[in-house]
């Protein structure tokens, strides 16, 4: 007897934008849209000049820093992910004990990552901002472009390789041809004279 089906029910993720409704978003946005930043009195004028010089650069940087504590702390990540849906550019979103969530449309989730990695526990937040801005506007190496690179040389080098042994085998077999026909008319040739001499010790009798 066969096993009937088996149903497998798979767990809906977590939902924890309940932690962060108190936040006020819309409230949040303005101030950035205004200001490039949103963050204790003490914090802003280092923070607005990191935005201003990613401004000059033409890109867009809104920086936020709460002082709530979240878990996990994708949370943040979350929370920028709402703020830079009405912004745009790229979000900064710090917490307590230096943790951060970021959301961009201009870098990529592994250039902000690469950022984020940079900047060492206890930095302030000033300077945590500039090292992901810069790590994030260095050249950047995508090495799934360099993969798919190296795969199309391989690939063209194998038929370059593969058209090459046919043309020289192609070669060998024409050249084979001709010695062969030489071959024959020389064979032939022999045999003619010899018919021939034949002919003549037979005339001579």
């Amino acid at each position: 007897m066969s096993p009937g089906p088996v149903t497998v029910q798979l767990a809906s993720p977590a939902d924890n934008t309940a932690q962060w409704t108190d936040l006020n978003i819309g409230g949040i946005v303005a101030q950035l849209k205004a200001t490039g930043v949103v963050a204790p009195a003490d914090q802003s004028a280092g923070l607005k000049n990191v935005v201003a010089r990613a401004d000059a650069d033409g890109n867009a940087l809104f920086v936020v820093v709460l002082d709530q504590q979240y878990a996990p702390f994708t949370v943040y990540r979350d929370i920028a992910t709402e703020i830079q849906t009405h912004t745009g550019g790229t979000v900064l979103v710090f917490g307590p004990g230096g943790v951060v969530g970021t959301a961009s449309s201009d870098f990529s989730r592994v250039q902000l990552e690469d950022g984020t990695s940079a900047v060492k526990t206890g930095t302030d937040t000033a300077t945590a901002v500039g090292q992901i801005y810069d790590e994030a506007t260095a050249p950047y190496l995508d090495w799934t472009l360099v993969t798919i690179a190296l795969l199309v040389v391989v690939a063209l080098s194998a038929v370059i390789a593969r058209y090459a042994s046919l043309r020289r085998r192609s070669t060998a077999d024409v050249e084979q041809k001709r010695n062969d026909t030489a071959l024959g008319a020389a064979s032939v040739g022999a045999e003619s004279a010899g018919t021939d001499d034949d002919r003549s010790v037979d005339s001579e009798a």
